[in-house]
């Protein structure tokens, strides 16, 4: 915001005002009702249990060049290659449909044969580990923090990391949508962490780049950080008390 200043000629009633407000001056400070009181400003909660977001947080990945992948298989038109995606996406990230559900739908629409190994390969193709985001997993570990995923995946792309990755070393336990058939920001799925945790939500503190599912996550009490980098993500967990 931009302050606005008026200017005004200096009436000896503007003067008045100040020699009384600089005469006031003392004993305002001097009294104890003025005075902040530092044992009642709201502390944060005690935090026991690390919850985080994969995706955009410590796994990259980019669904535009992944489209592009499938065109260029298909050779089929990006809009046709969305549109197909679309109405699959959704239910195979909640584990409603299987891999295979996928591949025959993409195949029926887009009029291609591609097999598992063909899919996977283009679905995975975008995914990379964040090194520098994995050691700062790593050195939170050994605040002796329980740690917890929880994270909108599917099949295919969860064996991927995993198999590469080996992300679950991260972790003590993985709440992951195609497996607890829910996706952020829908509440069941947080309140999937508390249940298994047994942690009041109010020492929880999920980590997410999405705003949208850290509100969902402060609405059933947890604490929340919007991830925005690294360094961002450092200050905010001190503000916690968890130093790294």
């Amino acid at each position: 915001m931009h302050p606005f200043f008026t200017f005004l000629p200096l009436s000896e009633t503007i003067i008045t005002t100040m020699n009384n407000i600089s005469s006031n001056k003392s004993s305002t400070a001097a009294d104890p009702s003025t005075v902040i009181d530092q044992k009642n400003l709201k502390q944060p909660a005690e935090i026991k249990l690390l919850i985080f977001d994969m995706g955009k947080v410590f796994v990259h990945f980019d669904w535009g060049r992944t489209y592009d992948a499938f065109v260029n298989v298909t050779k089929r038109a990006p809009e046709s290659v969305k549109t197909a995606f679309a109405a699959v996406y959704f239910p195979y990230e909640r584990g409603h449909i299987t891999t295979q559900d996928v591949i025959n739908h993409l195949n029926k629409e887009l009029n291609s044969s591609m097999t598992h190994a063909e899919f996977s390969a283009l679905w995975t193709s975008t995914l990379d580990e964040d090194k520098e985001m994995t050691q700062l997993l790593q050195t939170l570990r050994k605040n002796q923090l329980p740690m917890y995923l929880l994270s909108n995946i599917n099949e295919v792309s969860f064996v991927h990391l995993q198999g590469n990755f080996n992300v679950s070393q991260h972790f003590d336990e993985l709440i992951l949508s195609y497996k607890v058939g829910h996706i952020k920001p829908a509440l069941e799925i947080y309140h999937e962490v508390l249940n298994r945790s047994r942690i009041p939500a109010q020492h929880c503190l999920f980590v997410d780049d999405m705003l949208e599912n850290i509100e969902a996550a402060e609405s059933v009490g947890m604490n929340g950080i919007q991830f925005k980098g690294i360094q961002d993500l450092k200050n905010k967990l001190a503000d916690f008390g968890i130093q790294v």
